[in-house]
């Protein structure tokens, strides 16, 4: 039988990693729209030495599982750069280096859905291929990319819950303790669940909203 009572009682524990959770969740997005975006750039550049190293990292980090990353983050990083890192910022280096490849691609595949001719006109008024970039391309491919960047959003989202493997106090991690202490299992994931579910929801509303108003603003 679902007793409501244990989840009354713990509700204050089970939200206190809230706050954990939206912070490596919004931490990782930004650091990865800045590095997806660079990634993109330079997996369009006909240069070799940014085509290359963007690709290696693109290919890498989108092949290997994610529990492994923020592994390998927290325990073999500082050891290559001989800095101490919490768990939590190991956990938003590795979110935001896992994402960063995947928003790469998206932001390759947007600037590339571009027309060719947009690119001739800005050259024919004298822009710069910067300027180009940033006033012509860019703002156009933002419009065309702000769907499965909110995916992406959604989805860093609900792998932010492995953090608790490296013992971050976030929602998983506190609802596992309540489970381990309450022996009820069923009633505490099951509103882990509708508590990521909630989070998901919320910012594909978001998301959505954006959509709609740039959809206006064309």
């Amino acid at each position: 039988m679902f007793r409501f009572n244990v989840i009354a009682d713990s509700i204050p524990y089970l939200l206190q990693g809230l706050e954990i959770t939206l912070l490596v969740t919004s931490m990782s997005l930004l650091f990865s729209l800045i590095i997806g975006l660079a990634a993109g750039l330079m997996r369009i550049s006909k240069r070799w030495y940014f085509y290359g190293p963007a690709t290696v990292y693109v290919e890498l980090l989108r092949n290997t599982p994610v529990l492994v990353q923020l592994i390998w983050v927290y325990y073999c990083l500082p050891l290559l750069l001989g800095i101490d890192f919490s768990a939590t910022i190991s956990c938003i280096i590795a979110l935001s280096l896992h994402g960063g490849a995947y928003v790469g691609e998206i932001a390759r595949a947007g600037i590339q859905s571009i027309d060719t001719g947009q690119y001739e006109a800005g050259k024919s008024i004298g822009l710069t291929y910067q300027q180009l970039m940033r006033k012509i391309v860019l703002p156009q491919a933002f419009r065309r990319i702000v769907p499965p960047l909110a995916n992406e959003g959604v989805t860093l989202l609900k792998y932010s819950s492995l953090v608790s493997t490296l013992g971050v106090a976030d929602l998983t991690y506190n609802a596992q303790l309540v489970a381990t202490t309450t022996f009820r299992p069923l009633e505490v994931y099951t509103f882990l669940a509708i508590e990521y579910l909630i989070l998901c929801l919320f910012l594909s509303y978001l998301a959505h909203r954006l959509e709609q108003r740039l959809a206006k603003s064309e």
